[in-house]
């Protein structure tokens, strides 16, 4: 649930840093650009890694899944349905569309 104090501290914490940060950034800026250099190296290496690791869980996912429908379906058999089209009744669904040619049918 949403605690106002935790943010409201929170909110102050972080306007005080960034106020800080802002003058040490223009007086000491010698000093402070190197660790921040750092600090935002660091995040980014960190930000990488966890999409590469969240990428690698989703492929991992996406096998199992296709290894489960595959052992589903081959116990299922020859049992199941086919697959009809939206619209399409049983005798149009099991025979390939005909199309008329229009170069016989000239005038």
């Amino acid at each position: 649930m949403f605690n106002l104090s935790k943010f409201s501290t929170g909110f102050v914490l972080g306007f005080g840093a960034g106020f800080v940060s802002r003058d040490l950034l223009a007086n000491g800026s010698s000093v402070m650009r190197p660790v921040l250099k750092g600090f935002m190296k660091a995040g980014v290496t960190v930000m990488e890694k966890t999409r590469e690791s969240v990428v690698e869980f989703t492929e991992t996912l996406e096998d199992m899944l296709a290894e489960v429908r595959s052992e589903h379906f081959a116990k299922q058999g020859p049992k199941r349905a086919p697959v009809k089209r939206a619209g399409a009744s049983a005798a149009t669904a099991a025979e390939p569309a005909k199309v008329k040619s229009t170069a016989a049918h000239k005038s």
